[in-house]
């Protein structure tokens, strides 16, 4: 019976202590590839990234209202968005950029405010723009103008005394300086929570 024991336990030492050998090898075993074409699709059929048909609308609703100056960009960047409702912004070309925005209607005043980051430099003759949307059956869309570089970072500040918290999904857009005001190529996405 004790040799029994010994040998079931020296069984269990030896396939254990091969589990353990295994486990602590810090190198992966497995290449994991991203299919972000997938990941894309899957957020448009979820409704986390706008659809095909929603793209294409937002240049026939567009609405032109107020902005922020360059100076008061730098003092937006330091308040606390602690109360602010905030949106992660997912990069929908399949690139590696990122970015947060914040918003909030305070005394009488909504503001948003967008900091990204990864964001190529844009070509000679383009320019990033951010744009509020309201989406669904009586979509509306507000741009909130150009975006600033500001210490390596790209960065949308908006602010208006209309209450646009119904507006509650931000879209960044890299535009051709054409004149045409409609948005272009969507970048980053988010729906603001």
């Amino acid at each position: 019976m004790k040799k029994t024991l010994f040998a079931l336990l020296g069984t269990v030492l030896l396939i254990g202590g091969g589990c353990i050998g295994r486990g602590s090898d810090p190198t992966p075993t497995v290449d994991v590839e991203i299919d972000r074409e997938a990941i894309l699709f899957e957020a448009k059929e979820q409704g986390l990234i706008m659809n095909d048909e929603e793209v294409l609308k937002m240049g026939q609703v567009l609405v032109n209202d107020g902005g922020v100056s360059l100076d008061e960009v730098e003092a937006y960047l330091t308040q606390d968005f602690t109360d602010w409702s905030g949106a992660a912004l997912a990069d929908v070309t399949g690139g590696g950029s990122y970015g947060i925005a914040h918003a909030s209607y305070i005394n009488g005043s909504f503001n948003i405010v967008a900091d990204m980051g990864n964001v190529p430099s844009p070509s000679d003759g383009y320019f990033y723009e951010g744009w509020l949307v309201r989406r669904g059956n009586n979509m509306s869309v507000i741009s909130t103008g150009h975006a600033q570089v500001i210490e390596e970072k790209l960065v949308n500040v908006y602010t208006s005394s209309t209450n646009l918290s119904d507006h509650d999904f931000y879209v960044l857009t890299l535009e051709p300086d054409d004149g045409d005001p409609a948005p272009a190529e969507h970048i980053l996405e988010g729906t603001l929570r």
